[in-house]
């Protein structure tokens, strides 16, 4: 018996740590860090030589390489919590007619970075940073690290496939929906309020590698800053004339079209935005932690292990005398 329990106690022990160890040690936090602070944040070029890259940005910019801007208004919108510079490139900013509330900073990667810009602006209103002005190679990192770990949480809501488009059913005991979708089109997106809490998070993993934003969605507006629409896998990403309330993290995605957001873009480039118009309203994404589902494998163990304890306990349980008869 007592060979059976020295053989048997390690065996339960690791079944249960590993159950703590797998509740605990792998919750995901979702946290944008730096780029919370931002409209939009790029790790390469906002724009190119021949196209601006946004119009009218209600937040401020950030772009690892180049912006292009021409016929735009940047930071007419900025909100406590945005970042301090209005525009800031690791390379060199290419500014035509427009506005800018607030200052841009170039050169924070590259010190041969340069502004080209009309001479009415303001003097002071550009100037030349460095890594300690903004550290893009680690905020790219992190957030690239960041939307492969939200790709791989469980899914705990329903996607319905109805009328052209995708009704998002959640849990309304969960502070965190996971939804998973797997279309390039992710087309008339619908809220069921009535199966969330009111304070609930909302994370859409989109699995394809080309997506395309179009149609409505609808009754997300309370949900903005705490909506996160996470596309690990997307080379490309594109707004078809529609407007985003909540947030993109598309660490490897080329992002274009027209239409609105209402949060924070996290992208490696953005090309030519006809028209298209993204804005703070208040702090993009707030940062929220998703406790990890344990695997399949550490359930069977922690049963098996608990199993082992019961029979332990019985072996270990002396029998009862027999009671005198009663007289």
């Amino acid at each position: 018996m007592k060979l059976f329990t020295t053989r048997t106690l390690p065996l339960i022990s690791a079944a249960l740590f590993a159950f703590s160890f797998s509740a605990s040690a792998q919750a995901t936090v979702i946290d944008l860090g730096v780029a919370n602070g931002y409209s939009a944040f790029i790790f390469g070029n906002i724009g190119s030589s021949n196209a601006s890259g946004f119009t009218s940005v209600g937040g401020s910019l950030a772009a690892g390489g180049n912006i292009y801007l021409d016929g735009y208004s940047v930071g007419s919108n900025k909100k406590p919590g945005s970042a301090v510079n209005t525009l800031v490139a690791g390379n060199s900013l290419n500014i035509g007619g427009g506005t800018i509330n607030g200052t841009g900073v170039y050169g924070v990667s590259n010190a041969s970075g340069s502004v080209t810009a009309p001479s009415w602006y303001p003097s002071g209103t550009f100037s030349k940073g460095n890594a300690s002005t903004l550290d893009f190679a680690a905020a790219q990192q992190q957030l690239t690290t960041l939307s492969g770990d939200v790709a791989k949480l469980q899914s705990n809501g329903t996607v319905i496939s109805q009328y052209g488009g995708f009704k998002l059913v959640g849990d309304v005991n969960a502070d965190v929906n996971v939804f998973t979708i797997a279309a390039n089109d992710l087309h008339n997106l619908t809220l069921d309020v009535s199966s969330l809490k009111s304070t609930a998070s909302i994370i859409i993993n989109g699995t394809a590698t080309n997506i395309t934003m179009s149609g409505g969605f609808d009754n997300f507006g309370s949900f903005a800053d705490r909506t996160l629409l996470n596309f690990a896998n997307a080379t490309t990403t594109n707004l078809n004339n529609v407007g985003i309330n909540g947030s993109i993290l598309a660490p490897n995605s080329a992002f274009s079209g027209s239409g609105s957001m209402n949060g924070t873009l996290v992208a490696n480039s953005v090309s030519s935005i006809n028209y298209g118009h993204v804005s703070m309203n208040g702090a993009g994404f707030n940062t929220v932690s998703v406790s990890a589902v344990p695997e399949p494998g550490t359930y069977a163990m922690l049963l098996a292990g608990l199993g082992l304890l019961a029979f332990v306990r019985r072996r270990r349980t002396p029998a009862r005398a027999p009671q005198a008869a009663m007289a």
